[in-house]
């Protein structure tokens, strides 16, 4: 269990630190979101041997949760005032694993994409699900 801790530590796609409402909703992706990126390219050999692991669902599972919490937290303090017709948890959940599943594409895939392009490409996606989630429309 403590060697699947240090390699969930390891693979962290969020930033280190909670995206406010205006990060969450800017059309570029927030420079902490393109750095937690480079950092999953550069660690991209180990990453991809975890997804390979014959234990990688029960690691896989406790990275998608821990992600889940950071951007269910980031969401009640960028929207505190709003509602959303998703409830967080599942949103959250819903956001964590799309985040695994475009890295996993990436490493077994190989694709040409910069890590910086697969920053900004997730953001544009969690952006649509979020202002969906709390119905803003645009210029809001």
């Amino acid at each position: 269990m403590s060697c699947h801790e240090a390699i969930v530590r390891e693979f962290r796609i969020s930033p280190h630190h909670s995206l406010s409402r205006e990060e969450l909703l800017s059309p570029e992706a927030p420079t902490e979101l393109i750095t937690a990126y480079r950092h999953l390219e550069d660690a991209r050999t180990m990453l991809y041997s975890i997804f390979q692991a014959r234990d990688s669902l029960v690691i896989l599972r406790r990275i998608r949760d821990n992600d889940a919490q950071e951007i269910e937290g980031d969401l009640r303090v960028a929207f505190p005032e709003m509602k959303s017709a998703v409830p967080l948890d599942i949103l959250a959940t819903y956001l964590a694993g799309a985040r695994i599943a475009l890295v996993h594409w990436w490493l077994e895939k190989r694709r040409p994409h910069t890590s910086k392009d697969l920053a900004q490409t997730f953001h544009r996606l969690q952006r649509a699900a979020i202002r969906d989630a709390f119905r803003i429309k645009d210029r809001e």
